[in-house]
């Protein structure tokens, strides 16, 4: 059968697969098409990539999320775990919102002093107390350090921190630090390991900065009076330098009204001189603020009146108190101490009223007074510390209105 040319019209021979005339070819091609069923395997395993690349992501997120943190600070920081927020503060006993971060202190070059560093432990949003419970169920193992900055004997120690209660303020984990004079700046250093994995570390810088101790006597400067003794001590006050400290040598002479210390640490020995002694009928006031504890040592104290009212740091040793409504009163202040000092015949011996720091009564004896030590209500007193004292035939020999945490150490009270 005879084939013509679909294009040309042209006859073809048998089995011609083009044209000879025009050259077309002359076979029809089928476009082939790849099976439905494959594409729909390939997205379906795009598909299920995907969700493997997601889950791998959310394992990776959560696994980052249970990981170990390190938290570090200076003065303070905040940690969040899974029951909350929480900020971890370094400070003194004055007060557990305000971090210090830098702690400077003025030292005569060959005297050792000693304070407490405090960790409080506040609930970020409300600043409520949770130091005993943080401590208790949430901290592993915990560790405090003198850091410093050269490898050489620094002469600074800590005790183990205990956890503490202080009146007002809530709890502390607090350890005490000693030092010299001659001890370098060191960084004081906390470190919490955490039942969760966690470290919390936090820092306190202390620097030392010495004080030189000059010395005067009654041929150095007039203090035959009080009056005298007053202009003294304000020159001084005035003139020299804060690094440092006067000691005054006072002769065996009695002063008669009301010598004021106020902002320049002073210190003031009494003297003896056969039987006469130096006396002050009156008092003292000492007023000021920050650590550098005035020094009052020697001196026989007779009233009426208050004998010492103190609101700033003070130590007082070998002194005697007779004929006061109070003869030594404290309010405000960060640290009172008393060492070796006879206190009879007063109204009241000792009034320790809204103290906010560490205070200490050693070998002293208190007798025949109407109340020896008077620790009133509605205060803040830290701590008290008694240790070998002696409290006889007082109308009431210790008043603890307040129910301050008290330390009595080999006293005898009767």
């Amino acid at each position: 059968m005879e084939h013509s040319c679909p294009h040309c019209g042209k006859p073809l021979p048998d089995g011609a697969s083009f044209c000879p005339y025009c050259a077309h070819g002359l076979n029809r091609r089928q476009q082939l098409e790849p099976p439905r069923c494959v594409g729909g395997i390939l997205r379906r395993a795009a598909k299920a990539l995907g969700l493997l690349v997601l889950a791998a992501a959310v394992l990776l997120g959560l696994a980052q999320m249970r990981k170990p943190k390190t938290y570090t600070g200076q003065g303070s920081l905040t940690y969040t775990d899974q029951d909350g927020t929480y900020e971890l503060v370094l400070g003194d006993s004055g007060s557990r919102q305000d971090p210090t971060a830098v702690y400077t202190v003025h030292t005569p070059l060959e005297e050792e002093h000693g304070r407490f560093i405090h960790l409080f432990i506040n609930e970020k949003a409300t600043g409520s107390d949770v130091t005993e419970l943080f401590i208790q169920n949430k901290i592993l193992a915990h560790r405090v350090e003198v850091v410093p900055d050269e490898p050489t004997d620094h002469g600074v120690t800590l005790e183990e921190p205990s956890l503490v209660n202080i009146i007002n303020l809530g709890c502390s984990f607090q350890s005490n630090v000693r030092w010299t004079g001659s001890s370098p700046d060191v960084t004081i250093r906390w470190t919490l390991h955490m039942k969760n994995g966690d470290t919390l570390c936090l820092e306190q810088r202390q620097i030392v900065e010495p004080l030189a101790l000059r010395r005067y006597t009654a041929e150095d400067l007039p203090m035959e009076t009080l009056g005298q003794l007053q202009q003294s001590i304000n020159r001084l006050s005035n003139e020299l330098p804060p690094d440092v400290m006067a000691e005054i040598c006072l002769p065996p002479v009695e002063y008669v009204g009301t010598l004021n210390l106020s902002g320049y640490p002073i210190r003031l020995y009494g003297s003896r001189n056969g039987d006469q002694c130096t006396t002050i009928r009156g008092g003292i006031r000492v007023k000021g603020q920050g650590d550098d504890a005035n020094r009052i040592a020697d001196i026989e104290f007779h009233g009426p009146g208050v004998g010492l009212e103190v609101t700033a740091p003070v130590k007082v040793s070998g002194c005697s108190f007779q004929g006061y409504e109070t003869a030594v009163a404290t309010k405000n202040c960060k640290r009172v101490e008393l060492y070796d000092c006879l206190l009879t015949d007063n109204t009241v011996g000792l009034s320790l009223a809204a103290q906010m720091g560490e205070n200490r009564v050693e070998q002293c004896r208190f007798a025949g007074n109407g109340t020896g030590i008077l620790l009133p209500s509605g205060n803040s007193v830290a701590q008290v510390e008694i240790i070998n004292c002696v409290l006889e035939q007082n109308g009431v020999n210790l008043d603890n209105q307040g129910g301050f945490p008290l330390s009595l150490t080999d006293t005898a009270v009767t």
